[in-house]
C-alpha cells in the first residue's frame, strides 16, 4: 500500500506537470489579445500563477477524470485576485477518492513589474491519505518567472519545490525536484505557438508544443503534442463566464477529459 500511494503521489505531481503545459500554453496569450486573456487564462492561478499576474481577477472550478478510473479523478477550484501590480493566489484540489488521494492547498503571492516582467511564489500544503493508514502531511514551495520579450514572444522559467521538502515534513522520501521553461510566439492575432519543457528530478523530461487559433472573437481551438499524449482544446467565452473543455490521449494507455468553468469579476 505505501508503495502504491508513493506511485500515485509521483503520478499526481507528473499529471499536474503535463496538464501545466497545457495552461502555460493558454496563458501565454494574454499580452497580444484581450479575448485570449479571457477564454485561456482561467487554470493558471494554479499551474501557472506567474502568467495570471497579467490577467484580470478570476475564480475557477474544475475536473479531470484520467483514463475513465474512479480512482484518479482530480478536482479544483481557485481565486486570483489582482489589487493593482499585486497578486494572491489561493487553490486546492484534490486527486484521487475517497479510499486514497492526495489534496493538496497552495497560497501565494506575484507582482507584475511595468507590462513586460512578473515573479510569483507560492507555499504547498500536501496531505495524503490511505484506507487503514495514518495521514501524511507536508510542505512545499515554488517560484516562477515570466518575461515578455516583445509584444509577440514570451518565456517563462518556473522551479517546484526548490528546498528540497520530503514527504512528512521529515520522512526519508525527498518530494521531485522540477524545473519548467517555456516560450510562446503569436505572429497574428489570431494563431499562437508555443514550446515547453520541464525536468523531474528524479524523473523524465517532458517537451511538448501546442497550436491555438481564434477563428472567431468567442471561440478559441488548440491542439497539442508532448512525449507523453496528444491533446485537444476548445474554449468558450460569454461576458464574464468561460467555459474550458480539454482532452488529452496518452500513448497506449486512454484519454482523460477536463472541463472547467470560469468567472472574470474584473474586466481587464
Amino acid at each position: 500500500m505505501k508503495q502504491n500511494i508513493r506511485i500515485m503521489k509521483t503520478k499526481k505531481i507528473l499529471n499536474v506537470l503535463v496538464f501545466s503545459v497545457l495552461c502555460l500554453f493558454q496563458g501565454a496569450a494574454v499580452w497580444a489579445q484581450k479575448s485570449l486573456v479571457q477564454l485561456l487564462g482561467a487554470e493558471t492561478v494554479s499551474a501557472a500563477p506567474v502568467l495570471s499576474c497579467f490577467f484580470p481577477s478570476y475564480a475557477y472550478v474544475g475536473i479531470r477524470n484520467d483514463f475513465g478510473m474512479k480512482e484518479l479523478m482530480l478536482g479544483e477550484a481557485g481565486i486570483s485576485f489582482a489589487a493593482g501590480k499585486n497578486r494572491i493566489f489561493v487553490s486546492v484540489n484534490h486527486y484521487g477518492y475517497a479510499e486514497y488521494g492526495e489534496l493538496q492547498a497552495a497560497a501565494g503571492y506575484g507582482r507584475s513589474f511595468g507590462d513586460r516582467f512578473a515573479m510569483s511564489a507560492r507555499i504547498f500544503y500536501l496531505m495524503a491519505h490511505a484506507r487503514r493508514y495514518p495521514l501524511r502531511h507536508s510542505l512545499s514551495a515554488d517560484f516562477s518567472v515570466a518575461c515578455k520579450i516583445s509584444s509577440k514572444l514570451i518565456l517563462d522559467v518556473d522551479v517546484f519545490n526548490p528546498f528540497m521538502m520530503r514527504y512528512g515534513i521529515t520522512g526519508q522520501e525527498v518530494i521531485p525536484l522540477i524545473f519548467g521553461m517555456g516560450c510562446a510566439y503569436q505572429p497574428v492575432r489570431q494563431f499562437l505557438v508555443s514550446f515547453r519543457m520541464s525536468k523531474t528530478l528524479p524523473g523524465p523530461l517532458d517537451v511538448g508544443v501546442r497550436f491555438l487559433c481564434q477563428p472567431v472573437v468567442p471561440l478559441v481551438f488548440g491542439t497539442d503534442c508532448t512525449n507523453s499524449h496528444l491533446g485537444g482544446y476548445v474554449g468558450w467565452k460569454h461576458k464574464g463566464f468561460l467555459l474550458s473543455v480539454q482532452a488529452a490521449w496518452y500513448y497506449r494507455v486512454s484519454v482523460s477529459p477536463r472541463i472547467g468553468v470560469g468567472y472574470f469579476w474584473k474586466e481587464g
